[in-house]
């Protein structure tokens, strides 16, 4: 019977809280320099129920890593979709408005799946699988805005796949920038710039 009440003690943690803390760990000091142990320590969850719920630190990058997804998705993708207010081009000025407000403001510096695509991508296919998917999702969105854009006339007419690949590019390369501390005036500039050689 003791045995039982320690084990139900153990597990009496909502996995949700593991995920949050793991996924803060992971993107501040990467995967290798992140620990089972960090996490139990900034979770106050103890090993054993940790490890009951996800088997290894693998299991629980994954499981931050798509919490990260459906962040983003809420965040930045949904709005891309509302019935009562069409995406267009001026939705994704204010898109790269809020990537930026994120980046300058945010706890943590860069996309997290940007940095788990350089960092374990390549060596985990179920992390590749997350981070595809991330990425497709996005340019679903971007398909979505630059469509409507060209349709109303503030994008130019050119094939969509290359603008949002263009567009994808522009998001890789600001998220760059601040990592290599550019100023916000250069990111601005920047963004500006190249949102604005989209117009017809």
């Amino acid at each position: 019977m003791y045995i039982l009440e320690i084990m139900a003690r153990t597990r009496e943690f909502k996995p949700d809280t593991v995920i949050d803390a793991a996924l803060d760990l992971f993107w501040r000091k990467g995967y290798k320099s992140c620990s089972m142990a960090d996490v139990v320590k900034q979770s106050g969850v103890a090993r054993y129920g940790l490890y009951q719920t996800f088997k290894d630190k693998d299991q629980l990058y994954c499981a931050a890593l798509k919490r990260y997804k459906s962040i983003v998705k809420e965040l930045m993708i949904k709005p891309f979709c509302r019935e009562d207010k069409p995406a267009d081009y001026h939705t994704l000025v204010e898109h790269f408005d809020l990537i930026l407000h994120e980046l300058e403001n945010g706890i943590h510096c860069g996309c997290f799946a940007h940095q788990a695509a350089i960092e374990r991508a390549g060596k985990d296919a179920d992390v590749n699988e997350i981070v595809q998917d991330f990425f497709n999702e996005a340019k679903e969105g971007y398909r979505i805005i630059i469509r409507n854009g060209i349709k109303l006339g503030q994008i130019r007419d050119m094939p969509v796949e290359d603008l949002v690949i263009y567009v994808m590019g522009i998001q890789r390369a600001v998220i760059a920038m601040s990592k290599q501390n550019c100023s916000m005036q250069e990111r601005q500039d920047y963004i500006r710039c190249a949102l604005e050689l989209m117009r017809p």
